[in-house]
């Protein structure tokens, strides 16, 4: 799924002109909606490096998706979330920010990818996916009405999906193609506020950070975040935001019924930022 950044531009401005007449009533934001759907356009800045190692157990390269790869390292892509508060100091938030990227590029090393050795001069055609789903628990431990305050709680997953197409070289001109797909999960645990300042505008801010094992993926993740809402009306906010998050994933190999190794072990390093401007409907 693409959409450019001209179009979202576009359909932002339709957004905001059927709610301009509402907008001249006096309206104020609030901490404590029921439900809140956030709909955004993101600059998302890229980081990747990826190691997938050989169904014997042998050491793939570390490959860096924008130098080895010719990855671009921004891409405007959309992101969208859901927000419900069951109580005044329970919220909960689950979301998808998309991030997929390809790219054609003759390479400058060999690189090693899984099973597979692409050699120098190669014409690779590479895809990168890596889409995020994010769920996060909001424990408020201070609940004002302009204030909150409180731990909480996030889990996800990393959705990686890199596929590699490639022309061989010299005297062996046979056409590789290598597709491999792994879902990280994800998990985080922190602090986050809430503020209003005036009658219009509301502030957020996120951190949390954790190192997790899960069946044989470990992985520890750094995650931050803030956004800055300038309420319409009591339906609608316009909203500016930042969100960063470090990966890094190691893989353990997995064993199939039969003793041998199934999807090849490997390590994942990762970092996403996002920049974004979107429109938040509250129902």
């Amino acid at each position: 799924m693409h959409i450019s950044a001209r179009r979202f531009v576009a359909a932002l401005g339709f957004a905001l002109l059927g709610v301009t007449p509402v907008a001249a009533q006096k309206q104020r934001a609030s901490l404590y909606n029921k439900f809140e759907l956030n709909l955004s356009g993101s600059s998302v800045i890229l980081n990747s490096n990826i190691r997938v190692d050989g169904s014997g157990g042998e050491v793939g390269t570390d490959i860096d998706a924008e130098d080895d790869l010719g990855m671009d390292k921004t891409k405007f892509e959309p992101r969208f979330g859901i927000r419900w508060k069951p109580g005044r100091r329970h919220e909960l938030e689950l979301g998808y920010q998309f991030a997929r990227r390809d790219a054609e590029k003759t390479l400058e090393r060999q690189i090693d990818f899984g099973d597979s050795t692409y050699n120098v001069g190669a014409n690779i055609h590479t895809t990168f996916n890596s889409d995020q789903v994010f769920f996060a628990y909001r424990f408020a431990f201070m609940a004002k009405e302009r204030t909150q305050i409180g731990a909480a709680l996030g889990l996800g997953a990393l959705l990686l999906d890199v596929g590699l197409d490639a022309l061989g070289t010299g005297s062996d001109p046979r056409q590789f193609t290598v597709e491999k797909k792994v879902t990280g999960p994800l998990g985080s645990l922190g602090l986050f506020g809430r503020f209003l300042a005036g009658e219009r505008w509301r502030f957020d801010l996120d951190a949390r950070a954790v190192k997790i094992a899960i069946d044989r993926f470990d992985a520890r993740v750094i995650e931050i975040g803030g956004a800055a809402r300038y309420h319409l009306s009591n339906s609608f906010a316009l909203e500016a935001g930042y969100s960063g998050s470090g990966i890094k994933v190691d893989i353990g190999p997995k064993t199939t019924d039969s003793g041998g190794t199934g999807l090849a072990s490997g390590e994942i390093k990762y970092s996403l930022q996002s920049i974004r401007l979107g429109l938040v409907i509250v129902p």
